[in-house]
This record gives structure tokens, sequence and C-alpha cells, in this order.
């Protein structure tokens, strides 16, 4: 395995709220052009990027750049700026460039609020230019989409409560932002390969849920595979399945490389 090499703390955007930031995690040969980057989760109001330091770490040891990135939080802005700054970070890597090396392929990945986000902004990703984006003229689209646990249809969300306050209103005021902010709504052909996981003890979302996302991703025939292990919302940061999750991602990987 190769040593990763942290990079904390690099700038991605300046917004009116605050510089965001990711940790970048580089193998110390750089053997692979699929660069990984994380979301992480927190219902939209809380948790931060190094939430997915560990998992970016390990991938290095693998090969593969990956890195963690910073989104605006509900308390500093509502929809869509979360949406907008995780398609900046697909742009950075792009165009700034910051292993070294043009990606070839770049796949996201996320958990819970971190997974709604990811899937989002491949579900509405596009080639062409942003004006209001420093990094605008770069394509947001990815080549892969890993989730865990996440939600993805909000059309059904309490009328009051975290998601509310992401949307920056009830589903009952603005159903058409709900609609446009649900990725399961949202789905095209043109949807990247997708690796769903969903806990079965999960305490918050239902495997319900993320079983409707996929049938939807597989009636427009998107390559799409759903894994329901044991355990609860954070089961993949212990063992067994911090490794066996990481060796699906690799795996995941080289079979969109092919």
């Amino acid at each position: 395995m190769d040593d990763a090499t942290p990079k904390r703390g690099v700038r991605v955007k300046r917004t009116a709220e605050r510089d965001l930031r990711s940790n970048v995690f580089l193998p110390s040969e750089d053997r692979r052009r699929t660069v990984v980057v994380y979301v992480h989760g927190g219902v939209w109001n809380r948790g931060d990027r190094s939430f997915f330091d560990d998992r970016c770490r390990a991938l290095a040891e693998r090969g593969f750049p990956a890195l963690t990135v910073d989104y605006r939080l509900s308390g500093e802005a509502t929809y869509p700026a979360a949406l907008k700054d995780v398609e900046s970070a697909v742009r950075w890597v792009r165009s700034a460039e910051p292993f070294g090396v043009t990606p070839e392929r770049i796949v996201l990945c996320g958990h819970s609020a971190g997974a709604h986000l990811a899937a989002l902004t491949a579900t509405t990703a596009t080639s062409g230019p942003t004006p209001d984006d420093e990094y605008g003229d770069t394509s947001t689209v990815v080549d892969g989409l890993v989730c865990f646990d996440g939600p993805y249809d909000l059309l059904g969300a309490e009328e009051d409560g975290e998601t509310a306050d992401c949307i920056g209103g009830s589903p009952t005021e603005i159903p058409e932002r709900y609609r446009e902010a649900s990725p399961r709504e949202q789905v095209t052909p043109a949807h990247p390969p997708t690796l769903l996981y969903q806990a079965d003890d999960d305490e918050w979302l239902t495997r319900r849920e993320t079983r409707a996302y996929r049938d939807v991703l597989n009636i427009a025939g998107v390559d799409v595979e759903l894994r329901t292990p044991p355990g609860d919302h954070f089961f993949f940061t212990e063992e067994p399945w911090f490794e066996r999750t990481l060796d699906h991602a690799v795996d995941f990987i080289e079979r969109i490389r092919s």
C-alpha cells in the first residue's frame, strides 16, 4: 500500500459566509487517475469535512487520490447553496487540479445529508457554464456515485424540522422546490453508475426509500447496486464494514473504469 500524504484546509471556494475547504489525501505514488470526493452528513445543519478523513486516507493508501469537502450548512444558507458548493468542489477537482494531474474520472460519495447532496449533484450534473461559480466553465459530471443511507425523496418530509430548514420552507409552502431538491425526481438515463448502501437497522432512514431510488435508476437504465448490511446509520465507520465498504468501493471504481 502507498503512504497517504494529507493536505488539510485547502481552500476550494470563497462564499459570503466563509471559505469552504478540503482535506486532500494523496498517494505517495499517483498510480490512479480516479479521484474520490466525499461529502459529510449531519442533517444539513452540522458536521464537517473531517468525518471522512479516515476513509480518504485509506483510499489514498490503496492508490486513489481522495478528498473530503465543506459545504454551507442550513444555518448559514438555504437550498440550493449546499448543492452549489458540492458542484463547485467537483469543478475545482477538474479545473484546479489539486492532485497535480487531471483526473480521468471522479467518483462522488456521501453519507446521510451528504448522500442526498452527492446524489443530487450527480443527477443534475451539467457540462455547461455557470456564471456565478469561479470554476463556471467546468463540468460537474461525475463518473460514479456511492451513497450511504441517504434521503432521496424529500417530498414526504415533515412540515418543520431539519429538511424545512435546509430547503427554506415546508413542503406545503414550496412543493416545487422540494421536487427539484429530490434526487429521485430528477433521474435521467445520464445518471452515473451507482452503489447504494442502506443499513437494515437505520433508525432515521428506511430501506423502502432507498429501494425506490434504486428502482427509478433501474427503470432509467442506470447501472445500480443496492447493498443492505446489518447495522445502524453509521455502520460503515466500524469493522468489519469499514474495510468491506472500501473493498466494495475499489471494486466499483475498477468496474466503471473498464
